[in-house]
């Protein structure tokens, strides 16, 4: 049997695309895996399947109301030769990534990368400067240049990569999967959507996610404006919390905000609305772009990032080149409730054949290419690590 660590700065406390696919992971893992979580934070936890140590949290810059961890390095690498690890999987370049590429070194292990979070032009945006966004760009080559093998979410992070000076032959494509039976149309909410005041001649235009610049939500004004001056009945649901909250709250100010909410909690609310709006123009995949038509809701995604490569343009909902046409879309479908309902149907057929067990087929194999011996060989490391 193979044992990975899976080394990422995302404890299992927070909610997003890189927690979703990990969880997603170690669920599905085939027998001749075994898969183990890596992670810090405040509270610490040591599982067979998950171990967080407790470790000082800091405030991510430009984000405050996120914390990253500094690790205990030595911990984490007694940790890792106590579990016999074959492979480690670096998933963030934090310092919980760095410490992957220590105890890779010191253990002499393998490294597989996976890339999730376009964090160059995350930089620039939430700073402003280009310059920074260079720097971090300059930056992410070093820990996932130390990989042998590097996976990425969708073809067009696949190209960035490239751009980047990654060599081309390290890549590979692992799409990202989503549960049919957490996210399902079955779990809408009457009593939700009669607390958010909506029904069929008023739709819930939902979006789920960081409320952050970077996500494009500035462009939820326009849409906003477009609505009013038609006359058209809608209600703006936003489910998570971050720093553009308070901007959103006046820019939209009938909106629902809900903060950050349960996985559960989240499939309940997306199967209660009506139509998903995903303005981001930086996210690499956007797993909730699959969870909202597994959900049976049409999606609404712009012409770049990850995300228009999970869905069908013009079947499961639209990619939209424009703020323009971002606008144009909403106000059809939240005033043509066949259309949208027709589009819910297919974006939950198409959903189906996006499981988890198929999707993380690649990354599995990627264990296995780049494991390069048996674990027996711990017998000629038992002096690497000190006691």
């Amino acid at each position: 049997m193979l044992r990975v660590g899976i080394f990422t700065d995302n404890d299992f406390e927070k909610v997003n695309g890189v927690t979703t696919s990990l969880r997603a992971a170690v669920e599905h893992a085939p027998a001749d895996l075994h898969l183990r979580v890596y992670t810090c934070d405040a509270r610490g936890a040591d599982e067979p399947t998950y171990l967080a140590i407790r470790a000082h949290g800091i405030g991510i810059p430009f984000y405050s109301e996120m914390k990253m961890y500094v690790p205990p390095v030595r911990a984490l690498l007694r940790h890792a030769a106590a579990d016999r690890l074959d492979v480690i999987h670096l998933t963030t370049p934090g310092p919980v990534g760095l410490a992957a590429m220590y105890v890779a070194s010191k253990l002499q292990l393998p490294m597989v990368g996976s890339f999730h979070t376009h964090l160059a032009e995350y930089t620039t945006r939430l700073s402003g400067s280009r310059r920074l966004g260079q720097l971090m760009q300059e930056y992410m080559r070093w820990p996932y240049g130390k990989c042998r093998q590097i996976l990425t979410p969708s073809e067009s992070t696949r190209q960035l990569l490239i751009d980047a000076k990654i060599d081309p032959a390290k890549l590979r494509l692992w799409e990202r999967g989503v549960s049919t039976v957490r996210f399902d149309p079955a779990r809408r909410s009457e009593r939700l959507r009669a607390e958010w005041g909506v029904s069929e001649r008023r739709p819930a235009v939902l979006y789920v996610g960081r409320l952050s610049v970077e996500k494009g939500l500035r462009e939820m004004g326009a849409v906003r404006r477009s609505l009013e001056a038609r006359s058209i009945a809608h209600r703006f649901v936003f489910v998570g919390d971050g720093p553009m909250r308070g901007e959103l709250e006046r820019l939209a100010p009938d909106a629902v905000f809900t903060g950050n909410r349960t996985p559960d909690e989240v499939a309940v609310a997306m199967a209660s609305a009506d139509l998903f709006v995903f303005p981001s123009r930086t996210d690499t995949a956007g797993n909730v772009v699959l969870e909202a038509q597994a959900s049976g809701l049409p999606v609404l995604v712009t012409d770049e990032g990850g995300p228009l490569e999970n869905m069908l343009d013009g079947r499961t909902g639209v990619v939209c080149a424009s703020t323009r046409e971002l606008c144009r879309q909403v106000l059809e479908l939240c005033g043509r409730t066949a259309r949208r309902q027709q589009m819910g149907v297919q974006a939950r057929d198409y959903a189906r054949g996006r499981q988890w067990q198929t999707a993380l087929a690649p990354l599995y194999q990627s264990y296995r290419e780049v494991a390069v011996s048996p674990a027996s060989v711990w017998a000629m490391k038992s002096g690497v690590v000190a006691a």
